[in-house]
């Protein structure tokens, strides 16, 4: 059967410009469902340049091909998707050895489950999958055991019927689990490293058809996962090209291994991947509003509060189930727009710690929900109610057994505008107070901006009456239907007009858009505290926004979690916004600073012990939103400031960029970035093999 093609059609991604393509017009794009077709794919060189692709969830170019597109999971929904949960290799080709110690009863406490999963499998399937029980049906309807049946048939054991959870990930589940991990995608968890430290094993088609089973060699799996005779047994067949087409790459140093598996789409397309499971576990959260000014130093020291925070404080909240971690999650989002006569900013802090999972979880309905079919051909795999189309959980307040918005600056783009029409009467209120009063009235928002409270706002009365019935316009004029940043545009228009030529006000117009961004994020980053089941915490997307129009773009930088450039980086962030509100613009958003520990990928990001990512998302169609993104990228590269930019998303960095951030290209054994050049080229026959090079690869220097 021919390989679904399509020739000509547009290409974009998820948060680009909606009212045009990215890439108008594509040479084709070809939807494979199988590994044959992908080793079919990269055998044929009519085809040209090749890269593959995933939900399109991605703001960088790494997954712009020249000439073909290979989607694993069409973000449209309209074709079959590469997403079955093997169960050809675990269990039925784990080592023997490996699987006899599985059985003794530690091992699921110590190192959990494995789940061998196609490359388009989304994270809210894969989550939704994993938390399901095993039914450990000993002769399934297709013949193949899964791993729960084949543990209790072998060795009389249930440990493995689940549920089963990730131990980390991030903010979002429209990514594809590859899309996730080969990008570097991490979650705020700083006892472990991103997504990418989950992968056990990589199943890579490489240009030429040519595919490799690279496996990693960690001890918790001695002697080794997989047993090579059953390996060869499934993979090694004429359908895919016979044995001398198949590698098993299994090494002491894991060379291939730490380079392919954060390579954006560089080694080759991803056809499975193994990963690592955990008993299903919940979280609690607890979130609190302070000034980013008075603790930020605490962010440089290790032992400090923000990182070793107790779970129960005296008269606190106490979870329903046992805390079974120390705090290992901490996310500090730092309101861009400043207060207090340009001298503080509001910002959330974000912890969490891990609890028993309940005996009905919160948020397993919400996120999960119950079971539509056993089997949807679309997606390839069992189909939930609430996977991936849903809001975000929201816990009632005064039941934190049972939710609340979604904070993320993107979500709410594409939510109604209610929210802010009633942020926007909040401000009306006050300054009507405040002026009705002669500035004896002054509000809770009004004492914040100020620097004196109200007295130094009683020369703006004149002008605050102007804006008043600036903001009383814009409110009659509100429509709930509309986008949160088209209701920003015309606000910040009316508010931070550059060319208004009495001082009095634009001072006043100023001070009223502070006060209304600072309600806001009072708002949204508001004291809470809640528990719900693993994946409906960590994913915050609200699903439901499916035909949303957003044109969004966004840097993320990471630095070492303790050194004092990263303090440095956000406070510039926050001066250049006091220079953009003076000439007109703003950034609507906030800079989200997340913390996890180190990864074994050669490129990661994730380079020291604590790495804090400080990421700055923008709605673009509020002017001032790329300006911050575009000052962000330029800052990070800058040499005195170190910062690396995130694989998947606003990426401008240069080969020269990348070889000072990774060390000597030149020798595997002086430099990461050696060690993955020398990687890549055992699979691409020392470069002959160059078809899923791209513009993007040659210009960071992911090239040889």
């Amino acid at each position: 059967m021919a390989i679904e093609t399509v020739l000509g059609a547009a290409w974009t991604r998820k948060h680009d410009d909606p009212r045009e393509a990215l890439i108008p017009s594509t040479p084709r794009i070809v939807y494979p469902k199988s590994l044959a077709e992908l080793i079919e794919i990269c055998r044929d060189e009519n085809l040209g340049r090749l890269k593959a692709a995933g939900s399109h969830w991605a703001l960088s170019e790494a997954a712009i091909s020249e000439e073909t597109f290979i989607e694993t999971h069409d973000p449209r929904n309209q074709r079959q998707a590469m997403g079955r949960t093997l169960k050809d290799v675990v269990p039925h080709c784990l080592h023997p050895e490996l699987v006899q110690r599985m059985a003794e009863p530690s091992f699921v406490q110590h190192h959990g489950s494995l789940v061998h999963v196609e490359a388009g499998k989304r994270v809210y399937q894969l989550y939704a999958e994993l938390d399901q029980v095993d039914p450990l049906d000993l002769q399934p309807p297709d013949g193949v055991q899964s791993l729960g049946a084949f543990m209790l048939d072998h060795f009389g054991t249930t440990a493995f019927e689940g549920p089963w959870g990730m131990e980390t990930a991030g903010n979002a589940g429209g990514q594809t689990i590859v899309g996730a991990f080969s990008t570097g995608t991490h979650g705020g968890d700083f006892d472990c490293g991103p997504i990418a430290d989950s992968v056990v094993a990589i199943h890579l088609v490489a240009d030429g058809g040519a595919h490799y089973w690279i496996e990693s060699s960690d001890e918790r799996y001695w002697p080794q996962v997989t047993d090579d005779d059953r390996l060869r047994e499934v993979y090694g067949i004429d359908e895919f090209g016979g044995d001398e087409n198949f590698h098993i790459v299994r090494a002491p140093d894991n060379a291939l291994f730490d380079a392919a598996v954060v390579a954006a789409g560089r080694f080759g397309v991803i056809y499975s991947v193994v990963l690592r499971a955990l008993p299903q576990y919940a979280r609690y959260e607890r979130r609190r509003l302070h000034m980013w000014q008075d603790f930020k130093h605490q962010i440089l020291d290790r032992s400090s509060k923000l990182y070793r925070d107790a779970a129960i404080l005296p008269g606190g909240y106490v979870p329903s189930t046992q805390v079974t971690s120390p705090q290992r999650f901490l996310q500090v989002a730092v309101s861009l727009t400043p207060h207090l006569n340009f001298q503080r900013n509001l910002a959330g802090v974000t912890k969490q710690w891990k609890l028993r999972l309940q005996d009905d979880p919160p948020g397993r309905a919400e996120r999960v929900g119950d079971l539509v079919t056993d089997f949807d051909p679309g997606i390839q795999a069992p189909r939930f109610a609430n996977a991936g189309n849903n809001f975000s959980y929201r816990f009632d307040p005064d039941d934190p057994l049972n939710a609340e918005d979604d904070p993320d600056p993107i979500a709410l783009a594409c939510s109604k505008g209610s929210f802010l029409a009633g942020i926007i009467e909040a401000a009306i209120n006050e300054i009507e107070e405040f002026v009705n009063s002669n500035g004896a009235v002054v509000g809770a928002g009004i004492a914040a901006i100020a620097a004196l409270g109200g007295g130094g706002l009683l020369l703006l009365i004149p002008a605050l009456l102007a804006i008043l019935i600036i903001l009383r316009a814009l409110l009659e004029a509100f429509d709930a239907d509309d986008r949160f940043g088209e209701h920003m545009e015309g606000i910040k228009n009316s508010l931070l007009d550059p060319d208004e030529p009495d001082p009095a006000k634009r001072a006043a117009g100023l001070f009223a858009w502070q006060l209304i961004v600072y309600l806001g994020f009072q708002a949204q980053q508001s004291d809470r505290d809640y528990e719900a089941i693993s994946y409906a915490v960590t994913d915050q997307k609200d699903y439901r926004n499916i035909s949303c129009e957003v044109n969004v773009d966004s840097v993320e930088v990471f630095f070492n979690a303790v050194d004092q450039r990263l303090i440095a980086f956000v406070d510039a962030l926050l001066a250049f916004e006091i220079m953009q509100e003076f000439q007109g613009r703003a950034c609507v958003g906030y800079a989200s600073l997340r913390f996890m520990g180190p990864t074994r990928a050669k490129i990661g990001m994730q380079r020291h012990p604590t790495t804090c990512s400080v990421e700055v998302a923008c709605l673009k169609d509020v002017s001032g939103g790329q300006d911050m993104v575009d000052y962000a990228a330029r800052l990070a590269l800058n040499p005195n400031i170190g910062g690396i930019l995130h694989w998947g998303q606003h990426n401008d960095a240069t080969a020269a960029d990348i070889e000072r951030l990774f060390g000597d290209p030149t020798s595997p054994t002086n430099g990461d970035l050696g060690a993955w050049r020398q990687a890549l080229a055992d699979v691409t026959d020392s470069g002959s093999r160059d078809r899923f090079s791209s513009d993007f690869t040659r210009r960071t220097g992911l090239d040889l």
